[in-house]
């Protein structure tokens, strides 16, 4: 019989992000805060039949990301159709799914200026009952709502500038939530509200957000501020700049204000953004890699909501997110299924420390008191994803002489701990552990980053997943 106790770990913890301190929501707002209700996919209209949506439950996620359109909507000025995400909303309902909704788009029969975006007061007031529209007619579906996307951009705002996240856009933008906000909340006094949706963590995006708070946002009764990570190689990366939208936060009185990250995908093609490098034979097992350590180090940042950019590419795109192709499941599908299994019902606890800080060795606990570990390491940033240094560490596991575990892709494996020592490789791949009984107690490196043992490349890249058990290998060049 397994052991529940909970399990006393010494270990250093390393520090974590500031923790969620906005006043309490409703239970219905956000998903519960554990694995695998903190994973979702973003559907399109190419990818969004039951036959999609049924298939996105057998991935694991348990949200969508869909587009409400307020020009297929409202083709008659106050005339609102809903048929097609009336079906949507059944089937989502039917796979036990909830639905993070997009209010986008813009309406000619509301405001015509051929800018894009929504600037006119005709143009705020029509998109505000839009959104009451939606608000009341959906009432009670669980949806989460979010204000237009990548509002910061030229491509989703207004092309008549030279550039984007300028202080025009977010006055814009700003004034289009509170009119919005106050109109869906009329319409539904508990509606979950979000905004931001803001593409890229850098200094223009910076800057623009701080611009949207500055003038009030964040007090348009929205509930969260939501972010696209896009801009860096590795999901790593993405750490530095959640804490500076923390800082912003911070300086704006809201320091616990709720963090979605609602689209961050990685191409498995050469993409003007998503794309992390590397060979482009690899480029569905880094996918793979980059879809789990995302979704695992968003847990780690307090984000509460992560969804992946996207189910399915659309025929004829020359940039693919997808995790699946004409129904074929690719490696990032199983990474997920495989996260969604392994982490069930599990909530984030702490990190380990390792004494490297590109090591990521991440503690899981569920209700019960059952513990598991995500263990991987990383490239330094602005590296490709094969450009990290295998490595083997060393835990403690008292008592134990193996550990279960599996692969990125579900493979089974015991992990012999001889002595109750657990020898562990590190790769790019994550690997999942299951230590409620007893160990890992503590952890070291065997000696510094330039002399621990090293796993020669062609022992993953071959394969795109990690080789379990004790193996020795002679030292290759890249250590």
């Amino acid at each position: 019989m397994m052991n529940n106790e909970p399990l006393t770990l010494r270990v250093s913890v390393m520090a974590l992000p500031v923790l969620l301190l906005a006043a309490p929501l409703r239970a219905s707002d956000f998903p519960e805060n554990v694995i695998p209700h903190t994973l979702g996919v973003n559907l399109k209209n190419h990818s969004c039949s039951p036959a999609h949506v049924e298939a996105v439950k057998g991935s694991g996620a348990t949200f969508i990301r869909r587009g409400f359109y307020w020009g297929s909507i409202e083709k008659e000025k106050g005339v609102y159709t809903f048929d097609e995400y009336d079906k949507l909303l059944d089937e989502a309902d039917k796979q036990g799914l909830r639905v993070l909704g997009v209010l986008f788009g813009n309406n000619k029969v509301r405001e015509d200026d051929g800018r894009g975006g929504v600037q006119t007061e005709e143009g705020r007031k029509g998109f505000a009952a839009f959104g009451a529209a939606l608000a009341g007619h959906f009432k009670g579906r669980g949806i989460l709502w979010e204000v237009w996307n990548e509002p910061n951009t030229k491509t989703f705002w207004r092309n008549d500038v030279k550039a984007g996240n300028n202080p025009e856009f977010a006055a814009e933008y700003t004034a289009l939530v509170k009119e919005t906000v106050a109109a869906m909340r009329a319409a539904d006094p508990g509606v979950f509200v979000m905004a931001g949706s803001v593409s890229c963590l850098w200094e223009p995006s910076f800057n623009w957000t701080k611009s949207c708070f500055e003038q009030g946002i964040l007090k348009s009764g929205i509930k969260a501020w939501s972010i696209h990570p896009y801009g860096f190689r590795m999901p790593e990366d993405h750490l530095g700049g959640y804490a500076k939208v923390r800082e912003l936060l911070a300086e704006a009185g809201e320091p616990g204000f709720p963090l979605i990250n609602s689209e961050r995908g990685f191409a498995i093609t050469k993409a003007k953004e998503g794309w992390s490098g590397g060979p482009l034979e690899q480029a569905q097992a880094h996918q793979a890699w980059h879809l789990a350590r995302q979704m695992l180090l968003d847990r780690l940042a307090g984000i509460r909501l992560t969804i992946w950019y996207e189910w399915e590419m659309k025929p004829g795109d020359k940039e693919d997110f997808g995790l699946v192709s004409g129904g074929d499941k690719r490696p990032g599908w199983r990474a997920l299924r495989t996260l969604a299994d392994e982490l069930s019902g599990f909530k984030f606890k702490q990190r380990l420390e390792t004494g490297a800080p590109l090591d990521y060795l991440l503690l899981f606990q569920n209700a019960e008191g059952r513990r598991k570990l995500a263990a991987w390491t990383c490239p330094p940033p602005k590296s490709t994803p094969e450009q990290f240094t295998p490595h083997e560490i060393e835990l403690s596991a008292e008592g134990e002489t193996e550990i279960n575990a599996r692969g990125l892709y579900g493979e089974a494996s015991k992990l012999p701990a001889p002595g109750g020592k657990l020898k562990l490789n590190l790769t790019g791949s994550p690997v999942y552990l299951d230590v409620t009984r007893r160990g890992p107690q503590r952890t070291q490196t065997r000696g510094s980053a330039l002399n621990r043992k090293c796993i020669p490349a062609c022992n993953w890249s071959l394969f795109g997943f990690l080789v379990l058990g004790r193996l020795e290998f002679n030292r290759p060049a890249c250590c």
